[in-house]
């Protein structure tokens, strides 16, 4: 190939070599006119100065294959592939490094036999925007950068990247055009891979340049359009589209949110509004970070965009449902404070008439010797019931009270082991009857601070219930003992059991176990809520162990009187 570096480099320029020509003919044309023999000393003259610029030329040819040789041994060791070709003629290559073999598959034999073997080989789909932005450049005497397709020798496709300038001699006047082609496949396919990956995502991902002047986005994915209805070439065709589309109410929040991230270069998570091309507000999670050059500077960033429009909806949607639930609740405890208030008087208009008859009742019953059995047998129903009543009613109005914080305590010192000695003897005839043992094992325990009449109360309720719900041959066992600083009260039975599921249960108004309904026990579920109330009245508790077909223990700890002044004197 010829070498336009050779033809470059091989022109003469004045200086030594024309002075040492000048002095010879100088010197000749002196001696033939003091010999006068003057066409022979020119001649010699002549024959001179042709050898001597014959030597010349000679020696200027040798420096300049060794610059030659020099700067193509640099070039081809280079791992770009350099070509030189015509201004004129885009496609016509001058000179190609061997790298370009390596590359492409081409030999150097042919791209010498086919100048124009560039074109050929230049993808289809590339081809008119890459010749018509090189001769666009060379034109404009501008650099040239472009990214583009070249098949190789055996069909397979070879991403390069291209830069090149138009090349000028020492006066400014333009030679030829001058480039280095690299093998830019490998990222090309990985930024493919990732394109196809990040395509498929239910989400936008974008590629930010929030360092350059304009802030535009250099990459978006298809995405965009399914969820906000925009087109790529709208998103793209606008470097403000993304602040301009912000919701109003949200714009300074994210941009402030955005330059303070640009500046300290952390990662940035956000939630924002969006306005869709079709008017509807998008709630987008917005998740990116900063990607860092090989100094360690902020470059640009990347991240994605989830549409969480549906769970913002949601989380409205609970936010109503628990006001109005919150509201329900209001209402609720509204009715529940004057159906309390509405239990209190009627259990309190009751009780009076009640104590009457209870009252009358008791001077017949002391003259029943003047009835027949019958009508003694009829008072004695009256008596039983109207005492059941009465019981019923005294109970409602109890736990009326303790909702409303009303119920008043006589708490004194008081020997806990005589008041559940007490309990158990009254419970002792109502055992003997059903054929179940009841015992008591009460130890002796330092006074306690309670009001032994509702105290009282609790154990008997307690007591009842064991007995209701223990077999016929089973045992009731009552203990007492200390347990810290406070007395503990366990009331023990072999009965029936009671499952964990009911036992979260088994304190509340009103709620009877599927056993005490299927057996028809009789209660209406007020008595272990009034004796858990007035336990904590006391500031005691009341527990519950029990495993079904095994049993069930109740605990009751009140405070000692001890415990009870510490506590007040703080």
């Amino acid at each position: 190939m010829p070498s336009r570096f050779a033809r470059t480099a091989g022109t003469l320029r004045p200086g030594r070599f024309a002075v040492a020509h000048a002095a010879i003919g100088a010197s000749g044309f002196a001696a033939g006119l003091l010999a006068d023999a003057l066409p022979a000393a020119m001649a010699i003259t002549v024959v001179a100065g042709l050898g001597l610029h014959a030597a010349s030329q000679h020696r200027q040819r040798r420096r300049t294959e060794s610059i030659e040789r020099r700067y193509r041994t640099l070039v081809e060791e280079l791992p770009a592939a350099l070509y030189i070709s015509s201004l004129h003629d885009t496609s016509y290559a001058i000179y190609v490094s061997p790298a370009i073999v390596d590359l492409l598959g081409y030999g150097l034999e042919e791209w010498a036999r086919k100048p124009q073997l560039f074109d050929e080989i230049l993808h289809p789909l590339d081809r008119e925007r890459v010749l018509a932005a090189v001769d666009a450049a060379k034109h404009a005497a501008e650099p040239y950068e472009a990214e583009y397709r070249l098949f190789r020798n055996d069909g397979s496709i070879v991403w390069v990247r291209d830069r090149a300038v138009t090349v000028r001699d020492s006066r400014g006047r333009p030679l030829h055009w001058q480039g280095f082609l690299i093998d830019v496949t490998a990222r090309k396919n990985a930024e493919t891979r990732y394109r196809t990956l990040a395509e498929q995502l239910p989400l936008i991902t974008y590629i930010d340049t929030p360092y350059s002047a304009d802030e535009a986005a250099s990459y978006v994915s298809p995405q965009v359009e399914d969820i906000l209805g925009y087109s790529l070439d709208e998103w793209e065709s606008d470097p403000q589209f993304f602040v301009r589309h912000l919701h109003p109410e949200d714009r300074e929040q994210v941009r402030e949110a955005q330059r303070l991230a640009r500046e300290s270069g952390r990662p940035l998570e956000l939630e924002y509004r969006m306005i869709a091309k079709d008017g509807r507000v998008v709630w987008l999670q917005d998740s990116y970070t900063v990607v860092r050059d090989e100094t360690g500077r902020p470059w640009y960033t990347q991240g994605y965009a989830l549409d969480v429009t549906a769970r913002k909806q949601a989380e409205r949607d609970r936010e109503s449902l628990l006001a109005q639930a919150q509201l329900q609740n209001e209402r609720l405890r509204e009715l529940d404070r004057m159906k309390d208030e509405f239990v209190a008087l009627v259990s309190h208009e009751l009780r009076t008439p009640l104590t009457s008859i209870r009252g009358y009742l008791e001077l017949l019953l002391e003259d029943a010797e003047g009835f027949d059995a019958v009508h003694a047998d009829w008072l004695s129903v009256i008596d039983r019931n109207s005492e059941r009543l009465l019981l019923l009613v005294e109970d409602l109005l109890l736990k009326a009270q303790v909702n409303a914080g009303k119920v008043t305590l006589s708490v004194k010192d008081v020997d806990l082991t005589a008041v559940v000695a007490q309990s158990v003897q009254t419970s002792v005839p109502v055992a003997a009857a059903r054929g179940i043992a009841l015992t008591c094992a009460a130890g002796a325990l330092p006074p306690a601070a309670v009001d032994p009449v509702r105290i009282g109360q609790v154990i008997d309720n307690v007591i009842s219930n064991a007995l209701k719900f223990t077999p016929t041959g089973g045992r009731v066992e009552v203990r007492t003992a200390q347990h810290g600083p406070h007395a503990r009260i366990e009331i023990q039975d072999s009965g029936v059991g009671i499952s964990e599921a009911e036992q979260e249960r088994l304190f509340e108004r009103f709620y009877r176990t599927p056993q005490a309904q299927s057996d028809a026990v009789p209660g209406v579920g007020l008595g272990l809520s009034i004796a858990k109330a007035i336990v904590e009245a006391h500031g005691g508790a009341i527990t519950c162990e029990s495993v079904e077909g095994q049993g069930t223990t109740f605990a009751i700890d009140l405070p000692l009187a001890a415990q009870a002044a510490s506590v007040a004197a703080a």
